[in-house]
């Protein structure tokens, strides 16, 4: 009996052991493909789990609105950097892409830090563990004016102003006109999502051209 209950020790002794091991060894980002994609040594090609950034690299679409200075951010943050991978419900894409939050050494969490800096959308189409915290950081980005949702010459006229002009209008009549499916001078919600442009912002190209109804500086929530 006692000779059992020594086994019986040691056998959760080394359960507690294998349960306090330390987390796999630090991986190496060899490459940034674009604001959400990256690419992870052993691992391939991982997309960052609950952000959206704007598209640089889809040859079916032009590069939209914030797109290279969100590649930019992301390279700077994680190109060469050893991080540490973390997983949620769902571990790959129907692409095949490793989903996947990604760590720095100094503990940032560079989904949340891109965010959070405005360079991309909380991701809400499906849950995922950090959903509540993503969409507070979305909206206090936007509320700081960060990224996407800051201010300067795409909207420095509000889109009443700009089409008053003959000149403003015959300027900004073409402009719309890659997400313009429908060719009737304005861009809806559902051509937006086509587009994968939707949300919105205050400062994107497209935004002079759709309604804000409740005038909160963004369209298609």
């Amino acid at each position: 009996m006692a000779q059992a209950r020594s086994a019986g020790s040691g056998g959760l002794v080394v359960l507690a052991l294998l349960l306090a091991a330390p987390p796999a060894e630090a991986q190496l980002v060899e490459r940034v493909i674009d604001g959400d994609t990256i690419v992870v040594r052993g691992v391939g090609r991982v997309r960052l789990i609950g952000v959206d950034t704007p598209e640089t690299v889809d040859p079916r679409r032009p590069v939209e609105f914030l797109g290279r200075e969100a590649s930019a951010f992301t390279k700077r943050l994680l190109e060469g950097q050893q991080v540490r991978l973390e997983y949620d419900r769902e571990r790959t894409d129907r692409y095949g892409r490793t989903l996947a939050y990604v760590y720095l050494r100094d503990g940032t969490f560079a989904n949340a830090e891109i965010v959070r800096r405005g360079y991309g959308h909380a991701y809400t189409r499906f849950p995922f563990r950090h959903l509540d915290r993503f969409r507070r950081l979305e909206r206090e980005a936007r509320e700081a004016g960060r990224g996407l949702w800051a201010g300067g010459a795409a909207n420095a006229q509000p889109a009443g102003r700009a089409r008053s002009g003959r000149r403003a209008s015959r300027t900004q009549s073409a402009a719309p006109a890659r997400w313009d499916d429908n060719g009737n001078g304005r861009i809806s919600c559902a051509e937006a999502r086509r587009h994968g442009i939707a949300p919105v912002p205050r400062g994107h190209p497209a935004y002079p051209f759709m309604n804000d109804r409740d005038g909160d500086g963004v369209v298609c929530e």
